[in-house]
């Protein structure tokens, strides 16, 4: 695995979650990825958050947590296939929070997402992250998760 993957938790006014890839190395490190995150697979900030709380405790209790100036983080084992697919499922989920138009949305695909199969999680990371096809965009695939979910897909993106 050239990633190790990291869940960040900021809480206060501003509540936050962000779920990145960090290169394993400085030495598999591109330069721009020095400080900076390879990517990110989903990020969520504002009122939505209290929705994945009760996720993030789940997670918390696997994998233990560290304190930050403002909130915490989770540093998921570089080596295990479950933890990875733990990240990108978190990851996913806060992207479609972030995406959903409406709390019914949101909660309906994010359900879907929290018992979806491993299998579905890599191929809707995947799609969501254009590791597939670069023609394919994320609120394309946050739509098509949202007609899967059971919910009216979200037609912009909500900050």
């Amino acid at each position: 695995m050239t990633y190790k993957y990291v869940l960040k938790y900021s809480k206060g006014k501003n509540e936050k979650v962000s779920v990145e890839a960090w290169p394993k190395s400085r030495e598999l490190a591109l330069p721009h990825e020095l400080r900076r995150p390879s990517f990110i697979i989903g990020s969520l900030k504002g009122s939505r958050v209290i929705m994945i709380r009760p996720h993030i405790k789940e997670l918390v209790a696997k994998y233990g947590s560290r304190r930050t100036r403002t909130g915490f983080r989770i540093d998921f084992p570089p080596k295990s296939m479950e933890a990875m697919v733990d990240a990108y499922r978190i990851g996913l989920a806060t992207a479609t929070l972030a995406y959903a138009e409406t709390d019914e949305t949101a909660e309906k695909t994010m359900r879907y997402l929290m018992s979806c199969t491993p299998e579905e999680v890599w191929f809707w990371t995947s799609k969501f992250l254009g590791l597939v096809s670069k023609e394919t965009s994320g609120l394309r695939v946050i739509n098509a998760l949202c007609v899967i979910g059971g919910a009216t897909p979200p037609t912009e993106h909500r900050e």
